[in-house]
């Protein structure tokens, strides 16, 4: 049985901005011809690693980092957080 849509709860706006304005900072972090080429490997790998050969593995792991994807993490957790403290309520 579905539950009625006045008892789900979404997340707020403010922390699906704040998220998104994260993401764009650290995307712009790379050049737009690595944005370019992290993307046209992702395209070309449909999310299964072994599609690509080990160099371009080795590209998109440089790439990747160089998003900082641990600080994305950690500047994310707060807004988890927040989000969960609301649903114990």
């Amino acid at each position: 049985m579905a539950l009625p849509i006045t008892r789900v709860r979404a997340m707020p706006w403010v922390m699906v901005a704040q998220l998104a304005m994260t993401l764009r900072r650290h995307w712009k972090y790379l050049s737009p011809g690595e944005r370019a080429k992290l993307a046209s490997l992702l395209r070309k790998s449909q999310g299964v690693p072994n599609r690509l050969t080990p160099q371009e593995r080795a590209e998109v792991r440089l790439l990747v980092r160089k998003l900082e994807p641990i600080v994305i993490a950690r500047s994310v957790v707060p807004i988890g957080r927040h989000a969960a403290g609301r649903r114990r309520r």
